[in-house]
């Protein structure tokens, strides 16, 4: 079903990123990789297997300034020769961990907004334009259950901020997109992911499954008619649901 897709993500050499790559390669998609480093873009290439056959092209750029976002727009352009983009997945930010509210600095707040809230919006920016006319589309923003519960401990606080924020700025772009052919969601994954191959999460805690068996809900979601919705993945029973569906 994505054999003539391209697909776009954003934030693609993180746990989750590596294996949406992963899924929309095996599905045929031509995938473009944007992250901050070359190296990591590399050795992304080595984890997940990409051959010189596959159709994968990767992009190094940030969401830092309004500026490097627009040029990230444009090497993703000129990397795909002129394609249109179908799917773009956000996968951009992590969890900050910190001291409790009270004894945080302002400088730290900002900090944690901006990797994950604010380039997230300005990613946004430069690709959702793009897509609101083009039918079938979707564009997915990658949040965390933080944004519901309160954190297990007062140093994730940070997190529940970030995710909240995206969360919010997610329904704002679908209300935006509300009349236009682009499909806005979020997905906000409630549970520890696992790296390729891996048994332990982000913060070293044991996880469940990878992210290889993470990656088939999103092409569920963008072969599918969800729209501004919160999609919250909170088990692996959901999540392979989800997946099925």
């Amino acid at each position: 079903m994505f054999a003539d897709k391209t697909v776009v993500v954003l934030g693609a050499t993180g746990v989750v990123g590596s294996g949406v790559v992963r899924k929309y390669l095996d599905a045929g998609a031509t995938v473009v990789g944007v992250s901050r480093s070359g190296s990591n873009l590399e050795r992304l290439k080595q984890q997940i297997g990409v051959s010189d056959s596959e159709p994968f092209m990767g992009v190094v750029g940030d969401f830092v300034t309004e500026a490097s976002a627009a040029e990230v727009f444009q090497s993703v352009a000129a990397a795909l020769g002129g394609r249109a983009i179908d799917h773009v997945v956000s996968v951009l930010g992590f969890a900050a961990v910190g001291a409790p509210p009270t004894a945080t600095a302002l400088d730290s707040v900002t900090g944690a907004l901006a990797d994950g809230l604010f380039n997230s919006f300005l990613a946004a920016k430069v690709f959702l334009p793009s897509l609101k006319s083009r039918e079938g589309s979707s564009y997915t923003i990658v949040s965390g259950g933080l944004a519901h519960i309160p954190p297990p401990f007062p140093g994730l606080w940070l997190a529940t901020v970030k995710n909240a924020a995206v969360n919010a700025l997610s329904n704002s772009l679908a209300s935006e997109t509300a009349k236009d052919a682009v499909r806005v969601n979020t997905m906000c994954i409630h549970f520890g992911v696992a790296p390729i191959g891996g048994s332990k999460n982000q913060f070293g805690m044991p996880a469940e499954s990878d992210t290889l068996r993470l990656g088939p809900a999103f092409l569920a979601v963008a072969r599918g008619t969800q729209k501004g919705q919160i999609i919250c993945l909170d088990s692996w029973s959901t999540t392979d649901r989800i997946a099925a569906s």
